[in-house]
């Protein structure tokens, strides 16, 4: 026993009892590495060192390095389950670098993260206008509206992220959320399907309205920690919820790029998609050759749900 593995991972999950850390040594000759899970649900690596580094490197993706006081000092590296693979072959590389080479533990976790990172930065390409905005408005109403009411499962329901037809999927509601910097409640619809209730359940839409500006009081940052912060200690919640993130591409080193937009929140407003609701007739069928149809909607002048009334939709989900 000595190479992290998969299985190895999977074993200690298996024996960590409910709201308790679970441990055991990286191998028989290196009595000060273990490896463990935590009851948050994240993977670590913790290493024994006498002397604290004066600088840890920064975040990389969930891969997070931290100090651990008490009788002994640790050096501690851990990730969130989704990210296993990359925390795996880190914790590896540094191991080798402690075991074989002989090298200084807070060193060579410091060298191996930077060369992770290098090497993943082309990789992460950064969020554009668009997709900054959209996002902004899904995370807001997750937060604001879907959070309140269903609690962490609402991270399982997410769909956006999957490009499904609706933003988020229950079993008797979906929602959509479209979101605009305009200064009147405009959005494009780019799916003949997006504004159809499906059989049996009920669709509501969700007008987000934004102002761009570079005094504006948040970024995707922000709405980001709102949401992890009320996930609190549910990890499977915020593993999956930092998944769907990434497959959106959002990557934690964007909090250094520069890149994020600053928004004002302005206002939200929640309507069923039914009767008289502006949209393509549910039996429209496009003429034979046209593959898409997008248009635009403005939803200013209708009545909106009250806070009661889409409480009581949303219990359906």
């Amino acid at each position: 026993m000595g190479e992290i593995t998969q299985e190895r991972w999977t074993s200690l999950r298996e024996q960590r009892l409910p709201h308790e850390d679970v441990y055991e040594q990286v191998a028989e000759d290196l009595e000060l590495a273990l490896i463990g899970v935590s009851d948050d649900g994240r993977l670590h690596l913790l290493l024994a060192i006498d002397v604290a580094p004066q600088n840890l490197p920064p975040d990389l993706q969930s891969l997070q390095v931290r100090i651990l006081e008490g009788g002994q000092m640790w050096l501690d590296v851990s990730a969130r389950s989704h990210h296993e693979e990359l925390l795996t072959l880190v914790a590896n590389k540094v191991l080798h670098a402690i075991r074989i080479e002989g090298r200084d533990p807070a060193v060579s976790v410091e060298r191996i993260i930077d060369e992770m990172r290098a090497a993943l930065r082309p990789l992460a390409p950064d969020l554009g206008a668009t997709e900054q905005i959209g996002l902004f408005g899904e995370l807001w109403v997750l937060s604001n509206v879907l959070l309140p009411t269903l609690g962490p499962r609402i991270c399982h329901l997410w769909s956006g992220p999957e490009s499904e037809r609706h933003d988020l999927i229950g079993q008797g509601v979906h929602v959509e959320v479209k979101t605009t910097t305009r200064s009147e409640p405009k959005h494009e619809i780019s799916r003949l399907d997006q504004l159809k209730a499906p059989v049996s359940k009920r669709l509501l839409f969700v007008s987000v309205m934004l102002e761009r500006s570079l005094g504006g009081d948040e970024t995707l940052a922000d709405r980001v920690d709102e949401i992890r912060e009320k996930l609190g200690s549910d990890g499977h919640a915020l593993d999956v919820f930092d998944m769907r993130l990434a497959q959106l591409g959002w990557h934690e080193s964007l909090r250094q790029t520069g890149v994020l937009l600053r928004f004002t929140f302005r206002n939200v407003h929640v309507f069923e998609v039914a009767g008289t609701f502006p949209r393509l007739p549910d039996d429209y069928v496009p003429p034979l050759g046209v593959t898409g149809v997008k248009y635009s909607i403005n939803v200013g002048s209708l009545p909106s749900l009250d806070v009661s009334e889409v409480q009581e939709v949303l219990l359906t989900a």
